[in-house]
């Protein structure tokens, strides 16, 4: 890869798309007095096996974000982590029918390896009909979070480390229609774009994911959540192309989330997740030339309701990834312990 100057600016986001503002416009201007707040704060501690990897395998959703990049150097350490997260919502009607618009604040601070605390702000705002047609649109920013250290080759071949660092703006739309009162389908779209801290920039990518859901109340007692996504991702090709190092991909995820009631106030949660990433670099000197990653993963969580405002959590996810150009397979632990308050 070619040496240049490091400089570090500022970048504006991405416009807004004009359909979020036109239903956002509208939904604000349509609504009527009788609204109601809604607060609630979250705090969870966990215990992670890999620094690196805790916030990737942490949003290995259906509902979050399960593209965040490809650590380049994982097996950084274990550590402790709390998250607090806090809610506000306001919800009401009009003449449409139901309406909601809530604003979150999340985040990760890590006890030793501070370098990896990062935040995830996120607004949503929904629209429900009489029809049971459901319209949520939702944007998401994670600023300046911390990859790790990685290896930066001049025009010379000598290498230097640098932090890799990522800015994440994403939009989100979703259309929900429930079929009869046991089976809802949804179907996503998401636009993305990650934009990298120097001299990282060749690796900027834009992405879109179109995927569909189907939510299904088995019994009383049972649910399942299933879904899937394809996305493509692409880095510039301007500045991706002096460098050989091309992070463009097709991605494939698959989900299914089933949630069990076991006791009148005791719930779990169980999950399986599986992505393949296919990079598509054309530059054979490129390390992800025809190479992909493969992301096996599994969660299980005790949900233990304590009384209508107070929940307690108790869980365990593993996960196993494999990138076709490397011999080792990388797992990864996470423990948690949390409380959920409804105010």
């Amino acid at each position: 890869m070619a040496k240049r100057t490091v400089r570090f600016r500022l970048k504006r986001p991405p416009r807004c798309p004009p359909v979020y503002l036109s239903i956002v416009l509208i939904t604000i201007a349509s609504a009527d007095a009788n609204a109601e707040w809604r607060s609630q704060v979250n705090a969870g501690s966990y215990y992670t096996d890999d620094v690196a990897l805790f916030s990737v395998t942490r949003r290995l959703s259906l509902q979050d974000d399960p593209t965040q990049p490809i650590v380049d150097r994982p097996q950084q350490g274990g550590d402790f982590v709390f998250e607090p997260k806090a809610e506000l919502a306001l919800t009401g009607t009009n003449s449409w029918g139901e309406a909601e618009f809530s604003a979150n604040a999340d985040g990760y601070l890590f006890t030793d390896q501070s370098a990896y605390s990062h935040g995830l702000f996120e607004v949503k705002l929904s629209q429900k009909w009489m029809a049971g047609t459901k319209v949520q649109l939702e944007y998401n920013l994670i600023p300046d979070l911390f990859i790790g250290k990685n290896e930066f080759i001049d025009s010379e071949g000598l290498t230097k480390d640098y932090d890799e660092k990522l800015t994440s703006h994403l939009y989100v739309i979703q259309v929900e229609q429930a079929l009869n009162d046991k089976l809802t389908v949804r179907l996503l779209s998401r636009y993305g774009v990650r934009n990298y801290n120097a001299p990282f920039r060749h690796r900027d990518t834009r992405f879109w994911t179109l995927g569909p859901h189907l939510e299904w109340i088995i019994t009383p007692e049972i649910e399942l959540l299933i879904g899937y996504h394809y996305e493509q991702g692409s880095a510039k090709p301007e500045r991706a192309a002096g460098y050989a190092d091309d992070v463009s991909y097709i991605n494939h995820y698959a989900s299914a989330e089933l949630k069990v009631l076991l006791a009148e106030k005791l719930s779990a949660n169980l999950i399986f997740d599986f992505e393949k990433n296919d990079f598509t670099s054309a530059d054979p000197r490129d390390e992800h030339y025809r190479a992909f990653e493969t992301v096996y993963q599994g969660e299980a969580e005790l949900v233990y309701e304590l009384n209508s405002s107070l929940m307690m959590k108790l869980g365990w996810q593993h996960g196993q990834r494999r990138l076709s150009s490397e011999a080792q397979t990388v797992t990864n632990n996470n423990i948690w312990l949390g409380i959920e308050y409804l105010l």
